[in-house]
């Protein structure tokens, strides 16, 4: 009985689901490189933390979960697509004012 108790532990163990692994809610940052354009960092966490966004705000309405599922450009975001859903001068900085251009773009 004494020689089961270590190999139940470790299938017990083995159940468990990865939690040391497992990534942060917020996803990380994303960084975006468009062609004649200084790359853009998205940040999860300045989204999601510091702004109080669910994931569910962007995923899957806006975004998909999935990297490169999408094309996006300045001039689908100017018509209120992507990032320029919500950033249209109402509820964030407006993306077609140039002066918010360095905001994404560094």
């Amino acid at each position: 009985m004494k020689r089961m108790a270590p190999v139940c532990l470790f299938l017990l163990c083995l159940s468990l689901p990865p939690v040391a692994g497992a990534e942060k809610v917020g996803g990380g940052d994303i960084t975006f490189s468009p062609q004649n354009a200084h790359e853009v960092i998205f940040s999860h966490d300045k989204h999601v933390n510091e702004k109080s966004l669910k994931c569910t705000n962007c995923h899957y309405q806006i975004f998909q979960m999935s990297k490169g599922s999408f094309k996006m450009d300045m001039n689908k975001l100017t018509k209120g697509a992507f990032c320029g859903k919500c950033h249209n001068g109402q509820k964030a900085f407006d993306v077609k004012d140039t002066k918010n251009c360095v905001r994404c773009h560094r």
